[in-house]
């Protein structure tokens, strides 16, 4: 009788560590976050101000990736926001006077000098294996004032890592990676403008 309930009792030991571990993994639903170690820099008076339209999302497909089983990662929120936001952000990082505007007509209504504009082609996670997933991050910006557009670029990230499973590192992997995208192409809008 003894040695039945060690068996028991190491079986479901067994199972309950092995559903914790299950636990940890990564969920399919990620939440899109923009981190950033810089703080925002005050504009100096007088500077041109930037309003930053919400991006449009062509992507092709609403999920932005796909499991090794065959699963797919769904966003928590709006993939077009994130990316805008993020873009507004990194700006005022940059010390622009920069504003948000959900539509190009509600941008002009503020009159400001410039405004950015642009499309989102492809946002993608992979998962490789169980520990190694491969996060793309794809879109087209353009900077326009009153006499037509004066800077406009494709913009592409791509990073792979590897990993413990768990829903935090996804989301860090895909922050990094729109961060290696949105940092330089930032530092270009703002070169443009001053």
């Amino acid at each position: 009788m003894s040695i039945l309930i060690r068996r028991v009792v190491t079986l479901a030991l067994t199972l309950v560590t092995l559903t914790l571990l299950a636990a940890c993994g990564p969920s399919n639903n990620v939440r899109l976050i923009y981190n950033t170690n810089t703080s925002a820099v005050l504009p100096l008076p007088g500077s041109p101000s930037v309003a930053v339209v919400m991006f449009n999302d062509e992507r092709t497909r609403q999920y932005i990736g796909e499991r090794k089983d065959g699963s797919v990662f769904t966003a928590s929120s709006t993939i077009a926001d994130w990316f805008s936001r993020s873009l507004a952000d990194e700006l005022g990082r940059q010390g622009v006077q920069v504003s948000f505007a959900s539509t190009l007509e509600q941008a002009r209504a503020a009159n400001p000098t410039y405004i950015v504009t642009g499309t989102i082609t492809d946002v993608w996670l992979q998962e490789q294996s169980a520990t190694r997933v491969q996060c793309t991050i794809k879109a087209k910006v353009a900077l326009s004032n009153k006499k037509g557009v004066l800077y406009s670029e494709n913009l592409s990230s791509t990073q792979e890592r590897q990993f413990i499973p768990s829903a935090s590192a996804i989301e860090s992997l895909l922050s990094d990676t729109l961060k290696d995208l949105l940092v330089p192409a930032a530092k270009k809008i703002q070169s443009q403008i001053h």
